[in-house]
């Protein structure tokens, strides 16, 4: 009990320092991503859950110990003692199918570790895109606001306002109120991102800004060759694991064989014998074979192979339809007008409502408009990466993917 108490404190306190190392400074994006697949907590917790099945092969085959059954009877002056030494042997082969079991049941927990560095890719590879999605946001919004500022300081101005201008100007301070709203907001969000990126690899927001401000491009992922999926792979993982399960049910019935020397001495008043021999124990499948055990496992091993077919087909299809939703979206996506685009357009109409040739209902029709242009094409971006995202898993590719 005692050393179970002392490998449980050396554990927690090895899991403790390892959740407190903090990533270095990143330099790039691929920094950042590379550094939380492997301290991000969740994948810290599924390693050392990893780890700890290792050996469990060795564990699950090891050979039983010898039996010594030793027995000693006396009567009088007669005394006869009989020693059997025995060793329960492995002729069906139990021991390497609990072996083999024990190997896969290590692999299943290696790939349940890669699934959880999947799910941490996707978070960060999400929040990267977030946080320039607010950033981005941020700069139409605080453009709008500051287009607002000098319309309504040119209306205070004027000596006398009419009343199409009155009402212009509570128009334009009501938008002014509600893009203000919109940027506390945005800001916050921020932050909300950004705590993700500081619990998780100990990041500051300057070391997340810099890198985000040194990414020029849209957020990408390179295309790598095609496997298959960590679900299907699992899936694999559990055929073999059904088939093991099958051979270990068909040995139950012969796991008790041992065999070992015999050893008899009798006493008597005017004699004593020693005796030498053989000791055999065998199971006789007399009343059962283990019928029952064997059509559960013949069952199982069935279902899983159907299982994984039919994921197969599905993931297959579902492969082709991610490609074509992400060519098509990417079409989508070239219609809309460039950042510069849409920045010339709000100057060019600032301009106009100054010169007095467009109304005050068109200048702010211009910011929706252009907030909601702004939106739809980081709406589709993220649809876009999310797609990817999902592809990415379906052909095992998304650990290897960077920015």
């Amino acid at each position: 009990m005692k050393k179970l108490l002392i490998a449980l404190a050396l554990a927690l306190s090895g899991l403790s320092d390892a959740y407190s190392s903090a990533c270095p400074s990143p330099q790039e994006l691929d920094d950042i991503l590379d550094c939380l697949k492997d301290k991000h907590t969740l994948v810290l917790t599924k390693n050392f859950q990893a780890q700890s099945l290792e050996n469990l092969h060795e564990v699950m085959g090891q050979w039983p110990n010898p039996i010594l059954d030793v027995q000693s009877v006396h009567s009088g002056s007669s005394r006869q003692t009989q020693v059997v030494l025995t060793q329960k042997i492995d002729l069906a082969g139990k021991l390497e199918a609990l072996r083999e079991k024990g190997k896969l049941i290590y692999e299943v927990s290696k790939n349940q570790l890669e699934v959880t560095k999947e799910d941490v890719i996707e978070q960060v590879l999400l929040n990267i895109h977030h946080i320039m999605h607010v950033h981005e946001t941020l700069i139409v919004n605080k453009e709008i606001l500051q287009s607002l500022s000098k319309v309504i300081s040119a209306l205070k101005r004027r000596p006398a306002l009419n009343p199409e201008q009155e009402a212009s100007l509570m128009n334009f301070k009501l938008q002014e109120g509600e893009v203000r709203n919109i940027i506390a907001l945005l800001e916050d969000e921020e932050e909300e991102i950004l705590l993700f990126f500081a619990l998780n690899g100990g990041y500051s927001k300057s070391d997340v800004l810099k890198v985000m401000e040194d990414h020029g491009h849209s957020l990408e992922v390179s295309r790598l060759k095609e496997g298959l999926s960590l679900n299907l792979l699992r899936l694999g993982l559990e055929t073999k694991l059904a088939e093991k399960e099958l051979k270990l049910q068909n040995a139950i019935v012969y796991e008790d064989i041992s065999i070992g020397p015999i050893f008899m001495n009798e006493d008597f008043k005017t004699d004593s014998e020693k005796l030498f021999g053989v000791a055999v124990n065998i199971p006789l499948p007399l009343w059962q074979s283990n019928g029952a055990g064997k059509a559960m496992a013949r069952t199982s091993l069935r279902n899983s192979k159907l299982q994984y077919n039919l994921f197969k087909e599905k993931e297959d299809l579902h492969k082709r339809s991610l490609l074509e939703r992400i060519d098509n979206l990417k079409e989508n996506l070239k219609l809309l007008p460039k950042e510069e685009e849409l920045m010339k357009t709000h100057l060019r109409v600032e301009r106009l409502y100054s010169q007095g040739l467009i109304s005050p209902s068109s200048f702010l029709d211009s910011h929706r408009i252009w907030r909601d242009v702004t939106s739809s094409k980081l709406e589709l971006e993220e649809k876009i990466l999310k797609l990817k995202i999902s592809y990415y898993r379906l052909i095992g590719q998304l650990n290897e993917v960077h920015l």
